[in-house]
């Protein structure tokens, strides 16, 4: 591997900061008064400021040298909600450090005061995806103005072509009859139970009961999965989606029946969901409801999953 291998194309790019033209234009205000004057103080002055300028650059590009990043995004991401991207940067260098290292995502930021020799960091880059369906994580770059501040020397990095699915808006909202077609046993408790039936089957989290691991489901996937059991009293909701032709109508009734959904479930109901090309029934329909979700995504954006 190069000592100074940098970045996706292997090129540091370099721009003065505000402090670094004035450092300029101080340095050739002297240059050209030790020419005038023909005197030695001026010169040698000239020749220090100068090697300020050679080292700055020079310390930088070792500084960024030999720095893999990798990233990961959260399972679930909703248009207009921030979230958190989670860089890993390793400095590969045997024996120096990095120092005052920025992450810079299309204006989002993260900032790295130190990152010691053969070590990895992970630092959290905000950022807020504007539109549900497929969308490609935009280029990425690392930065720094060590040592001294008078230039900023940046090199793209390389994040591959990695896509995300983003899940519509979702809202606070008060549920409203517009889109729920069949209610039973309203008048009945809702809640999650500790009935026979299976409601459905989720992520274990800290703080469920382990009596009901899904221990074949969890061999399968490799990590703990929860049995979410239905009560005998849980109130069951019909949810239908039908989707106008007014294309300017159709994102506000996406983002009005995902987060009608979301509220349901969050009140613990039985949802069965249905759309023009399929039914979820409830038994299906996870918490985060993925599948759903993802369908209405992709609806008259992308190609819907089957």
């Amino acid at each position: 591997m190069s000592l100074l291998k940098l970045g996706k194309d292997n090129w540091a790019r370099t721009s003065p900061t505000k402090l670094g033209i004035l450092y300029i234009g101080l340095t050739l205000f002297v240059g050209f008064a030790a020419i005038n004057t023909g005197n030695n103080l001026f010169y040698l002055t000239f020749g220090v400021m100068l090697s300020f300028v050679i080292v700055s650059g020079i310390v930088s590009m070792f500084n960024l040298a030999r720095i893999d990043v990798d990233f990961k995004v959260p399972r679930d991401i909703y248009a207009l909600s921030p979230v958190n991207l989670v860089f890993s940067l390793r400095n590969n260098k045997p024996f120096i450090p990095s120092y005052s290292l920025t992450i810079d995502l299309n204006g989002r930021k993260a900032f790295v005061p130190y990152l010691k020799r053969d070590e990895k960091l992970k630092t959290n880059v905000r950022y807020i995806f504007n539109k549900r369906g497929w969308s490609t994580i935009p280029d990425a770059t690392i930065s720094t103005s060590f040592p001294f501040g008078f230039f900023k020397k940046w090199i793209r990095i390389d994040l591959g072509k990695k896509e995300v699915l983003v899940y519509p808006k979702i809202e606070k909202i008060d549920i409203s009859d517009r889109f729920i077609k069949e209610k039973k046993g309203e008048d009945e408790i809702d809640k999650k139970g500790f009935g026979a039936d299976l409601r459905s089957i989720k992520d274990f989290t800290q703080g469920d009961n382990p009596k009901f691991i899904h221990w074949k489901v969890s061999a399968k996937k490799n990590k703990l999965m929860l049995k979410e059991m239905q009560d005998e009293e849980s109130e069951s909701v019909t949810l239908e989606f039908n989707p106008t032709k007014n294309e300017g109508e159709l994102e506000r009734q996406i983002v009005q029946i995902a987060s009608t959904l979301m509220e349901l479930l969050s009140k613990n109901y039985l949802v069965d969901f249905i759309s023009p090309q399929k039914t979820y029934p409830h038994t299906q329909i996870g918490n985060p409801p993925r599948e759903v979700l993802s369908y209405l995504a992709l609806y008259n954006n992308q190609d819907i999953p089957a």
